[in-house]
């Protein structure tokens, strides 16, 4: 079960008012435990902010200029418990995020050591919940400098503390909105309530057994935004 390219899609989205309503109530929540939705005690993964739940999109700006785009930084760790028999699985192999309204032109910042890749437009099926189109994903890079060796797949490797900073840090330049509810400016924490984690080998390596998991909490609703 992996991520899936898409063309651009036809028809805007624009934030459904529950899911406004969801933010509202959870702005004041730290930090994401994701699991998988097709096996959740296998599958985990913990995604914060660098420092804080108040953390928040840093502008950037050309002189006195606003450009209108932020640049957002995030850590992802595969907290997945380890197989047996195979300690570098499962890996967690991408993150992707959806977001109101349509959203183009995303960039990744870091990590530029190549074992990385930023795509957009991607539309993913979601166990029990069809399909969500995510803005844009982060996936390993199957030609990867640093591994990709033979079947050892790129990807963050398992059994990574649940703490704020652990794993790898990603930080992406782009469109973000500076609200996502009416008069509360966005913070980072509020943007990973749309995070999307793509595992694979869960049940043996060349990428057997994937899942895609969601934050743990029943306010995730799925979608985030509806269109």
């Amino acid at each position: 079960m992996t991520f899936n390219r898409l063309t651009p899609r036809s028809a805007a989205r624009v934030a459904a008012a529950l899911a406004a309503a969801i933010l509202a109530v959870t702005a004041g929540l730290s930090a994401h435990v994701v699991r998988g939705l097709t096996a959740p005690d296998r599958a985990t993964a913990f995604v914060s902010s660098p420092s804080t739940g108040t953390d928040a999109p840093i502008p950037i700006r050309w002189g006195a200029n606003d450009t209108g785009l932020r640049t957002v930084c995030f850590y992802l760790a595969n907290t997945s418990p380890a197989r047996a028999g195979e300690p570098d699985w499962p890996r967690v192999t991408g993150v992707g995020f959806e977001l109101p309204g349509t959203p183009a032109g995303f960039t990744l910042i870091d990590p530029l050591d190549g074992d990385w890749q930023l795509v957009e437009d991607v539309r993913t099926g979601l166990a029990e919940h069809g399909e969500v189109t995510l803005d844009f994903a982060i996936v390993a890079n199957p030609v990867g400098k640093t591994h990709g060796q033979g079947h050892d797949a790129l990807g963050i490797l398992p059994g990574q503390p649940a703490v704020r900073g652990t794993g790898t840090r990603f930080c992406v330049a782009g469109p973000f909105p500076t609200e996502l509810t009416a008069g509360q400016p966005t913070t980072i924490e509020q943007l990973l309530n749309g995070a999307v984690v793509q595992f694979e080998g869960l049940d043996g390596p060349h990428r057997r057994g994937g899942d895609l998991g969601v934050w743990e909490n029943p306010a995730r609703v799925i979608p985030l935004y509806q269109p």
